[in-house]
């Protein structure tokens, strides 16, 4: 049950706050958040349009998957090889 509403908290998130990094934060990807945030801010807006939009994509397609899909995408990141 934890992971089903890990992946739809990430999905919600993706989709409303992404131009602010909140699921790069919520991923462990703090320069990426942190990037998110200020090239938002330099770009005057123009990047956080672009953000939300990528973020409602990524919001979508996190939702549609099945929670072994989501867990698998989300711990590749951190196996290493």
């Amino acid at each position: 049950m934890e992971q089903k509403n890990d992946r739809q908290l990430f999905g919600w998130m993706s989709i409303f706050f992404n131009a602010y990094g909140v699921p790069q934060f919520m991923r462990g990807k703090t320069k990426d958040g942190i990037l998110h945030i200020v090239f938002s801010i330099i770009s005057c807006g123009i990047m956080a349009i672009v953000y939300t939009v990528k973020g409602i994509i990524e919001g979508v397609r996190v939702l549609k998957q099945t929670d072994e899909e989501y867990m698998a995408e989300k711990y590749a990141d951190t196996v290493e090889a």
